[in-house]
Protein backbone atom coordinates (compact mmCIF):
# COMPACT_ATOMS: atom_id res chain seq x y z
CA UNK A 1 0.00 0.00 0.00
CA UNK A 2 1.16 3.38 -0.67
CA UNK A 3 1.85 5.49 2.36
CA UNK A 4 1.16 9.15 1.26
CA UNK A 5 2.86 12.32 3.72
CA UNK A 6 -0.16 14.59 4.44
CA UNK A 7 1.51 17.07 7.11
CA UNK A 8 1.05 19.76 4.76
CA UNK A 9 -2.93 19.33 5.15
CA UNK A 10 -4.71 21.69 7.68
CA UNK A 11 -7.61 20.85 9.48
CA UNK A 12 -9.31 24.04 7.77
CA UNK A 13 -8.39 22.28 4.07
CA UNK A 14 -10.46 19.17 4.86
CA UNK A 15 -13.68 18.18 3.90
CA UNK A 16 -16.57 17.82 6.32
CA UNK A 17 -16.96 14.34 6.68
CA UNK A 18 -20.35 12.80 8.22
CA UNK A 19 -20.96 9.32 8.93
CA UNK A 20 -24.58 8.03 8.22
CA UNK A 21 -26.24 4.71 9.56
CA UNK A 22 -28.72 3.21 7.07
CA UNK A 23 -30.51 -0.30 6.36
CA UNK A 24 -30.51 0.55 3.43
CA UNK A 25 -28.40 -0.19 0.26
CA UNK A 26 -26.41 2.41 -1.60
CA UNK A 27 -29.10 3.23 -4.44
CA UNK A 28 -32.53 3.62 -2.12
CA UNK A 29 -30.20 5.45 0.41
CA UNK A 30 -29.04 7.79 -2.76
CA UNK A 31 -32.60 8.35 -4.13
CA UNK A 32 -34.07 8.91 -0.90
CA UNK A 33 -32.04 11.81 0.18
CA UNK A 34 -32.25 13.04 -3.46
CA UNK A 35 -35.71 13.14 -3.19
CA UNK A 36 -35.85 14.40 0.47
CA UNK A 37 -33.41 16.86 0.16
CA UNK A 38 -33.48 18.45 -3.57
CA UNK A 39 -30.08 16.87 -4.39
CA UNK A 40 -28.96 15.35 -7.60
CA UNK A 41 -26.72 12.64 -6.31
CA UNK A 42 -25.72 10.36 -9.58
CA UNK A 43 -23.03 7.38 -9.76
CA UNK A 44 -19.64 9.26 -10.02
CA UNK A 45 -16.41 7.00 -10.61
CA UNK A 46 -15.75 4.46 -7.89
CA UNK A 47 -13.14 5.11 -5.45
CA UNK A 48 -10.50 2.38 -4.73
CA UNK A 49 -9.01 1.58 -1.97
CA UNK A 50 -5.57 -0.38 -1.84
CA UNK A 51 -4.56 -2.13 0.98
CA UNK A 52 -2.34 -5.60 1.24
CA UNK A 53 -5.15 -7.91 0.53
CA UNK A 54 -5.98 -5.88 -2.59
CA UNK A 55 -7.52 -3.23 -4.15
CA UNK A 56 -10.99 -2.70 -3.57
CA UNK A 57 -13.98 -0.66 -5.12
CA UNK A 58 -16.09 1.55 -3.25
CA UNK A 59 -19.40 3.19 -4.99
CA UNK A 60 -19.38 7.00 -5.31
CA UNK A 61 -22.14 8.89 -5.60
CA UNK A 62 -21.64 12.97 -6.53
CA UNK A 63 -23.14 16.12 -7.18
CA UNK A 64 -22.30 20.16 -7.39
CA UNK A 65 -24.37 23.05 -6.25
CA UNK A 66 -22.61 26.22 -6.99
CA UNK A 67 -19.09 26.26 -5.29
CA UNK A 68 -19.42 23.01 -3.32
CA UNK A 69 -18.94 19.41 -4.16
CA UNK A 70 -21.22 16.98 -1.96
CA UNK A 71 -20.36 12.97 -2.55
CA UNK A 72 -21.57 9.90 -1.11
CA UNK A 73 -19.30 7.19 -0.49
CA UNK A 74 -20.47 3.67 0.31
CA UNK A 75 -18.53 2.11 3.34
CA UNK A 76 -18.51 -1.85 1.90
CA UNK A 77 -16.64 -2.50 -1.25
CA UNK A 78 -18.25 -3.82 -4.45
CA UNK A 79 -15.37 -5.07 -6.03
CA UNK A 80 -11.98 -6.72 -5.19
CA UNK A 81 -9.25 -7.26 -7.34
CA UNK A 82 -6.70 -9.37 -4.81
CA UNK A 83 -3.07 -9.52 -4.63
CA UNK A 84 -1.82 -12.23 -6.39
CA UNK A 85 -0.35 -13.52 -2.76
CA UNK A 86 -3.91 -12.49 -1.13
CA UNK A 87 -5.66 -14.43 -3.89
CA UNK A 88 -6.76 -17.97 -2.22
CA UNK A 89 -4.79 -20.94 -3.28
CA UNK A 90 -6.60 -23.54 -5.41
CA UNK A 91 -4.72 -26.52 -4.45
CA UNK A 92 -5.49 -28.78 -1.71
CA UNK A 93 -8.02 -25.73 0.05
CA UNK A 94 -11.36 -26.79 1.50
CA UNK A 95 -12.47 -23.49 0.44
CA UNK A 96 -10.21 -22.93 -2.67
CA UNK A 97 -13.26 -22.01 -4.89
CA UNK A 98 -14.70 -19.36 -2.83
CA UNK A 99 -14.70 -15.83 -4.10
CA UNK A 100 -13.74 -13.17 -1.46
CA UNK A 101 -16.30 -11.15 0.00
CA UNK A 102 -15.70 -7.52 -1.08
CA UNK A 103 -18.33 -5.90 0.88
CA UNK A 104 -16.62 -7.32 4.01
CA UNK A 105 -13.95 -4.86 3.36
CA UNK A 106 -15.08 -1.35 5.02
CA UNK A 107 -13.48 1.41 4.55
CA UNK A 108 -14.16 2.24 8.39
CA UNK A 109 -14.81 -0.73 10.15
CA UNK A 110 -15.39 0.94 13.77
CA UNK A 111 -17.89 2.02 14.75
CA UNK A 112 -20.06 -0.50 13.58
CA UNK A 113 -23.01 0.66 11.48
CA UNK A 114 -21.39 3.26 9.44
CA UNK A 115 -22.47 2.42 5.68
CA UNK A 116 -21.90 5.61 3.99
CA UNK A 117 -19.97 8.70 4.45
CA UNK A 118 -21.47 12.28 3.03
CA UNK A 119 -18.62 14.53 2.29
CA UNK A 120 -18.76 18.37 1.57
CA UNK A 121 -16.19 20.39 -0.11
CA UNK A 122 -15.91 23.49 1.27
CA UNK A 123 -16.93 22.48 4.80
CA UNK A 124 -20.68 23.91 5.68
CA UNK A 125 -20.81 26.60 7.98
CA UNK A 126 -22.78 25.83 11.89
CA UNK A 127 -26.03 27.31 10.18
CA UNK A 128 -25.76 24.91 7.66
CA UNK A 129 -25.26 22.04 9.47
CA UNK A 130 -28.45 22.73 11.51
CA UNK A 131 -30.48 23.01 9.19
CA UNK A 132 -29.15 19.70 7.39
CA UNK A 133 -29.19 17.60 10.66
CA UNK A 134 -32.92 19.11 10.75
CA UNK A 135 -34.13 17.87 7.63
CA UNK A 136 -32.07 14.54 7.50
CA UNK A 137 -33.98 13.33 10.44
CA UNK A 138 -36.59 12.87 8.09
CA UNK A 139 -35.19 10.79 5.65
CA UNK A 140 -37.18 7.24 5.82
CA UNK A 141 -34.15 4.62 6.23
CA UNK A 142 -31.88 6.97 7.67
CA UNK A 143 -30.87 5.62 10.97
CA UNK A 144 -28.33 8.04 11.79
CA UNK A 145 -25.79 10.78 11.27
CA UNK A 146 -23.31 12.02 12.94
CA UNK A 147 -20.55 15.02 11.71
CA UNK A 148 -18.19 14.05 14.10
CA UNK A 149 -16.73 10.83 12.82
CA UNK A 150 -14.10 8.72 14.08
CA UNK A 151 -12.24 9.25 11.37
CA UNK A 152 -8.39 9.34 11.84
CA UNK A 153 -6.28 12.04 10.39
CA UNK A 154 -5.19 9.47 7.83
CA UNK A 155 -8.14 8.31 7.00
CA UNK A 156 -9.74 12.13 6.76
CA UNK A 157 -7.13 13.10 4.56
CA UNK A 158 -7.39 10.23 2.46
CA UNK A 159 -10.71 11.51 1.62
CA UNK A 160 -9.51 14.60 0.80
CA UNK A 161 -7.07 13.45 -1.78
CA UNK A 162 -8.77 10.78 -2.97
CA UNK A 163 -12.35 11.41 -4.49
CA UNK A 164 -12.43 12.80 -7.82
CA UNK A 165 -12.68 16.32 -7.54
CA UNK A 166 -13.67 16.90 -10.86
CA UNK A 167 -17.15 15.61 -11.33
CA UNK A 168 -17.53 16.61 -15.00
CA UNK A 169 -15.40 13.90 -17.56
Amino acid sequence: MAKRLVLEVSSDELPDVWSLSTDLDAVPLVFRLNKALGWSFARGKDWILKTERGVFAHAMYQFEEGPRNYSLLWNAAHSLEPEPSAAPSQAGSLFGDLEPDASASLFLSRPRGIKAFLIFDPPLSSQEIVNLQSFLKDVPGLLGCNPRTSLTPTEHAQLAYEPPKDIHP
